[in-house]
């Protein structure tokens, strides 16, 4: 019995472990709709890709003929709502982001939750309860990164898992560097010793090798960037930041269209607490949906 155990497991690892994650540029073309391929990787003795839907913001691995992609056309591409999108957001290296819907919404909000190292065990599992009790099913982007996740696989499993969450994993980057004696300017992936492709892309890889898909958006580690990092998640990483307005630990109030920040690692209870109180006001006015939708038509 435990021999079989032992197989069925070594068998899952092998499923999704991949090789030579690397970055993409092209497209193609499917039922009218632009897609981007933005990653490539072999898996299991495939070549499989990292997708984008130009018009959904949505992402998808897909296994594709060759034949079928070609070069980005950036006329095309610029006419899309991902490349507006990540036009808008990259502009605003000041603020790390986009930090509310670009669209014109009714009674909406958008909860993130960050996920950044912390050597606290567990991780905002009662909020969440309470949240979902009062809510229902509920959409939220979960920005993560891989030093959290090495230290929690089973709150990871626990939130992959929870079928009363609609989870859109964001990257909140590899190590999530921080020195308390530095600046914010010489600070997080702006210190001189990181490796940016490193930080992007070896969180994706843990993600999809744990079963999910990554997302097109970004999380900056304490929202600090510069023009420098902005040009690069527009030129090679097609990925869109996000910031936030209402940061609810720093005392930033929820509107209509407002991306709310906490920190889901019990490394920031003050927002925990000061976001479970207002929420059955806030669940009287607004509804929260997918962080796509903030962007999309």
């Amino acid at each position: 019995m435990l021999k079989t155990i032992f197989l069925v497991l070594c068998a899952g690892l092998h499923l999704f472990a991949l090789e030579n994650y690397t970055l993409d540029a092209r497209q193609f073309w499917k039922d009218k709709t632009l897609f981007l391929v933005i990653r490539r990787f072999e898996q299991n003795d495939r070549i499989r890709y990292l997708t984008l839907n130009t018009q959904t913001l949505q992402t998808r691995l897909m296994s594709l003929d060759e034949s079928m992609l070609e070069p980005i056309a950036p006329h095309a591409l610029a006419q899309t709502p991902f490349a507006q999108t990540l036009n808008a957001a990259t502009a605003l290296w000041q603020k790390g982001g986009i930090d509310h819907a670009s669209r014109r919404l009714d009674a909406t909000l958008f909860l993130t939750m960050d996920l950044c190292p912390s050597s606290k065990k567990g991780y905002e599992s009662e909020f969440l309860r309470t949240l979902t009790r009062q809510n229902g099913k509920t959409p939220i982007a979960v920005a993560i990164s891989s030093a959290w996740l090495e230290h929690h696989e089973a709150e990871f499993e626990a939130l992959r898992n929870n079928p009363d969450l609609s989870i859109t994993w964001v990257n909140h980057t590899h190590t999530h560097f921080y020195d308390r004696a530095l600046p914010d300017r010489k600070n997080f992936m702006l210190h001189q010793g990181i490796d940016v492709q490193a930080e992007i892309l070896n969180v994706e890889q843990r993600l999809i090798e744990k079963g999910v898909t990554p997302s097109v958006f970004f999380r900056f580690p304490g929202l600090i960037a510069d023009e420098g990092l902005m040009r690069a998640l527009r030129e090679h990483y097609f990925l869109i930041p996000l910031s936030a307005d209402a940061w609810i630990a720093k005392n930033q109030h929820p509107e209509n269209g407002s991306l709310i920040l906490i920190h889901g690692n019990k490394n920031e209870p003050l927002g925990i607490d000061m976001l479970e109180h207002m929420l059955p006001d806030l669940l009287k006015r607004y509804g929260f949906q997918a962080i796509e939708e903030a962007f999309v038509p």
